[in-house]
């Protein structure tokens, strides 16, 4: 019997009573209400914010690189170009 600690409350039977109901209720009230009241902890908002700029900042470095990318292109197929029109018309130079 010692093997079953279940067995060994059987006869005893857990109750609230009025008054104890009572106070975990308004302790629970209580509880949701703070919750409810909280101000944000400023190191949740802080986080927030880092994660806002740190994406505002990784799509601007994006858009600079796919510009810049651009460009280049532009300009090696500009240079190829002047290349093969030189090239074709030796008088240019």
């Amino acid at each position: 019997m010692a093997c079953h600690p279940a067995r060994r409350r059987s006869g005893h039977v857990d109750r609230l009573t009025a008054r104890d109901s009572f106070s975990h209720e308004t302790v629970f009230a209580d509880l949701r209400l703070a919750a409810m009241t909280r101000e944000r902890e400023p190191s949740s908002k802080a986080y927030r914010q880092d994660r806002f700029e740190n994406t505002e900042r990784a799509a601007k470095e994006t858009i600079e690189a796919e510009q810049r990318a651009r460009r280049e292109k532009t300009k090696r197929l500009k240079e190829l170009r002047l290349a093969q029109q030189s090239a074709k018309n030796p008088a240019l130079k």
